[in-house]
């Protein structure tokens, strides 16, 4: 992990057109959802294909284990509160979103966020990662987030099968061909892995937001940013566990269209964890991230450039030529 630091932090310039990457044309097509009731369940789901190393006192095991959080738009009024079981939204199909967590934590604490995905039109599954979450067995092991974005492909592959089964409350619930990714800190690390590095990339996923991480190496892959979906990265410009240079790495790295939302005097937990205004500033955009990259709702975008100079927040990005 990288520990360097830019001696002066230096906001990048707006970029409105670039070389490279794929352009932002596309017309959005599809008027705004709305809010929805939220609906919540959870999962335990099993990869028997791949092991979970010995930890401490704590054996090994043969499989891994992914106990996982959905959230989902259900049948009733909006009100903010999630209710285990709900009646999911019939008749239409909603886009699936992968949350990764951060070293030593746990799904449920980003539940502001998930829920107000959910709340605007998403599927969003969040599972507890079997060596990095609190309460880990021997302790939680950061070392173990190369494994991560395999675990979460085979979460996109289990959301995909509940959608397909009848039986399921998800039934007919996800649409498989608008994914999109996220995490913060050791999460974000593992959505830049599943999003651009040749180790781990899985190609369904459309859009990714990778909050206050930075490019780790993964064993025999690199990072190429033609494989990297539209991006939006969120980094607070002091945060002290993973430094706002690394923000800056990767979004240079990026091909458009990508976006950087900086987080002023943001530090690496507040602005996403809680009720606090830059929690509501990491939402707001997010979520217009995603209503244009995965849904192509109208105004969208729109939403998502306005937030600039709001709420102690910038925006830079590259839309592409």
């Amino acid at each position: 992990m990288r520990t360097w630091r830019l001696a002066a932090l230096v906001l990048l310039p707006l970029v409105l057109g670039g070389c490279g990457g794929n352009s932002d044309s596309t017309s959005p097509a599809n008027e705004p959802d709305g809010s929805f009731a939220v609906g919540e369940t959870r999962f335990v789901f099993v990869d028997p294909t791949r092991p979970t190393a010995a930890n401490g006192s704590a054996p090994g095991k043969d499989s891994r284990t992914l106990r996982t959080t959905v959230y989902y738009p259900a049948k009733g009024p909006p009100d903010g509160q999630a209710r285990i079981g709900a009646p999911p939204v019939s008749g239409r199909r909603f886009p699936l979103i992968i949350f990764a967590h951060g070293f030593t934590a746990v799904a449920k604490i980003y539940y502001t966020t998930l829920q107000a995905w959910a709340a605007a039109g998403y599927v969003v599954a969040a599972p507890d990662f079997p060596l990095s979450s609190g309460g880990t067995p021997g302790g939680p092991v950061a070392g173990d987030y190369i494994n991560q974005p395999a675990d979460e492909s085979f979460l996109i592959d289990q959301m995909l099968a509940q959608t397909g089964d009848a039986a399921s409350l998800l039934h007919n619930l996800i649409d498989p061909e608008l994914i999109g990714a996220s995490g913060q800190s050791l999460g974000a690390m593992t959505t830049f892995g599943l999003s651009m590095n040749t180790c781990c990339r899985d190609p369904r996923i459309d859009a990714a937001v990778p909050m206050a991480g930075n490019l780790p190496p993964y064993p025999g892959g690199e990072y190429r940013s033609e494989l990297a979906p539209p991006t939006l990265i969120i980094h607070g410009d002091v945060d002290d566990a993973v430094p706002y240079a690394d923000a800056l790495e990767a979004y240079d790295l990026l091909l458009p269209p990508k976006f950087l939302l900086t987080h002023e005097g943001g530090a690496h937990i507040l602005p996403y964890v809680g009720t606090n205004p830059a929690v509501a500033a990491t939402i707001e955009s997010s979520t217009a991230f995603f209503d244009h990259y995965l849904k192509r709702e109208r105004g969208a975008r729109q939403r998502l450039l306005e937030i600039d100079g709001r709420d102690h927040v910038a925006l830079v990005y590259d839309l592409g030529s």
